[in-house]
Protein backbone atom coordinates (compact mmCIF):
# COMPACT_ATOMS: atom_id res chain seq x y z
CA UNK A 1 0.00 0.00 0.00
CA UNK A 2 2.92 2.37 0.60
CA UNK A 3 3.78 2.31 -3.12
CA UNK A 4 0.33 3.59 -4.02
CA UNK A 5 0.67 6.55 -1.68
CA UNK A 6 4.15 7.25 -3.00
CA UNK A 7 2.79 7.27 -6.55
CA UNK A 8 0.07 9.74 -5.57
CA UNK A 9 2.48 11.97 -3.61
CA UNK A 10 5.08 12.06 -6.41
CA UNK A 11 2.30 12.81 -8.90
CA UNK A 12 0.98 15.70 -6.84
CA UNK A 13 4.49 17.10 -6.43
CA UNK A 14 5.10 16.87 -10.17
CA UNK A 15 1.73 18.49 -10.91
CA UNK A 16 2.68 21.46 -8.73
CA UNK A 17 6.05 21.74 -10.47
CA UNK A 18 4.39 21.52 -13.89
CA UNK A 19 1.86 24.24 -13.15
CA UNK A 20 4.60 26.54 -11.89
CA UNK A 21 6.34 26.07 -15.25
CA UNK A 22 3.29 26.36 -17.49
CA UNK A 23 2.45 29.67 -15.76
CA UNK A 24 5.58 31.01 -17.45
CA UNK A 25 4.58 29.96 -20.96
CA UNK A 26 4.07 32.87 -23.36
CA UNK A 27 0.50 34.06 -23.67
CA UNK A 28 0.35 32.70 -27.23
CA UNK A 29 0.85 29.15 -25.89
CA UNK A 30 -0.76 29.40 -22.47
CA UNK A 31 -4.25 28.49 -23.66
CA UNK A 32 -3.20 25.71 -25.97
CA UNK A 33 -0.08 23.91 -24.82
CA UNK A 34 -0.12 24.86 -21.12
CA UNK A 35 -3.77 23.99 -20.58
CA UNK A 36 -3.39 20.71 -22.46
CA UNK A 37 -0.36 19.70 -20.38
CA UNK A 38 -2.05 20.68 -17.13
CA UNK A 39 -5.32 18.92 -17.92
CA UNK A 40 -3.59 15.75 -19.11
CA UNK A 41 -1.55 15.45 -15.94
CA UNK A 42 -4.48 16.44 -13.71
CA UNK A 43 -6.39 13.58 -15.35
CA UNK A 44 -3.49 11.29 -14.43
CA UNK A 45 -3.56 12.44 -10.79
CA UNK A 46 -7.33 11.97 -10.69
CA UNK A 47 -7.11 8.42 -12.03
CA UNK A 48 -4.41 7.23 -9.63
CA UNK A 49 -6.17 8.87 -6.69
CA UNK A 50 -9.48 7.22 -7.58
CA UNK A 51 -7.76 3.88 -8.20
CA UNK A 52 -6.44 4.01 -4.66
CA UNK A 53 -10.02 4.20 -3.37
CA UNK A 54 -11.49 1.39 -5.49
CA UNK A 55 -11.46 -2.34 -5.23
CA UNK A 56 -11.24 -2.78 -9.01
CA UNK A 57 -8.24 -0.61 -9.84
CA UNK A 58 -6.73 -2.06 -12.97
CA UNK A 59 -8.80 -0.22 -15.59
CA UNK A 60 -8.12 3.14 -13.89
CA UNK A 61 -4.43 2.35 -13.62
CA UNK A 62 -4.24 1.51 -17.32
CA UNK A 63 -6.06 4.76 -18.15
CA UNK A 64 -3.58 6.61 -15.93
CA UNK A 65 -0.72 4.94 -17.80
CA UNK A 66 -2.11 6.35 -21.07
CA UNK A 67 -2.29 9.84 -19.53
CA UNK A 68 1.29 9.48 -18.35
CA UNK A 69 2.35 8.55 -21.88
CA UNK A 70 0.63 11.65 -23.26
CA UNK A 71 2.23 13.78 -20.54
CA UNK A 72 5.66 12.63 -21.66
CA UNK A 73 4.91 13.56 -25.25
CA UNK A 74 3.59 16.99 -24.27
CA UNK A 75 6.62 17.66 -22.08
CA UNK A 76 8.95 16.75 -24.95
CA UNK A 77 6.97 18.93 -27.34
CA UNK A 78 7.10 21.88 -24.94
CA UNK A 79 10.88 21.50 -24.83
CA UNK A 80 11.10 21.24 -28.63
CA UNK A 81 9.04 24.44 -28.88
CA UNK A 82 11.44 26.08 -26.38
CA UNK A 83 8.67 26.64 -23.85
CA UNK A 84 10.79 25.01 -21.15
CA UNK A 85 14.57 24.90 -20.92
CA UNK A 86 16.70 21.77 -21.09
CA UNK A 87 17.32 21.61 -17.33
CA UNK A 88 13.58 21.70 -16.63
CA UNK A 89 12.92 19.15 -19.36
CA UNK A 90 15.48 16.77 -17.86
CA UNK A 91 13.98 17.17 -14.38
CA UNK A 92 10.46 16.65 -15.73
CA UNK A 93 11.50 13.59 -17.73
CA UNK A 94 13.21 12.00 -14.74
CA UNK A 95 10.16 12.71 -12.58
CA UNK A 96 7.77 11.19 -15.12
CA UNK A 97 10.03 8.14 -15.46
CA UNK A 98 10.01 7.65 -11.68
CA UNK A 99 6.22 8.03 -11.57
CA UNK A 100 5.99 5.55 -14.46
CA UNK A 101 8.07 2.97 -12.59
CA UNK A 102 5.89 3.36 -9.50
CA UNK A 103 2.73 3.07 -11.59
CA UNK A 104 4.13 0.04 -13.42
CA UNK A 105 4.80 -1.69 -10.12
CA UNK A 106 1.27 -0.92 -8.95
CA UNK A 107 -0.19 -2.28 -12.19
CA UNK A 108 1.94 -5.40 -11.93
CA UNK A 109 0.86 -5.94 -8.32
CA UNK A 110 -2.82 -5.48 -9.21
CA UNK A 111 -2.63 -7.84 -12.17
CA UNK A 112 -1.05 -10.61 -10.12
CA UNK A 113 2.42 -10.08 -11.52
CA UNK A 114 1.37 -10.05 -15.17
CA UNK A 115 2.07 -6.63 -16.74
CA UNK A 116 0.02 -5.44 -19.70
CA UNK A 117 -3.31 -7.16 -19.09
CA UNK A 118 -6.41 -5.03 -19.53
Amino acid sequence: MAGEFKTIKKSQDFCKWLMEHTDKFPKSRRFSMAVRMENTFLDFVEKVTLANRRRERLSLLHAADEKLFLSRILLRLSHDMKLINTKSYEFGSRSLDEIGRLLGGWIKQQSGGKRGEA
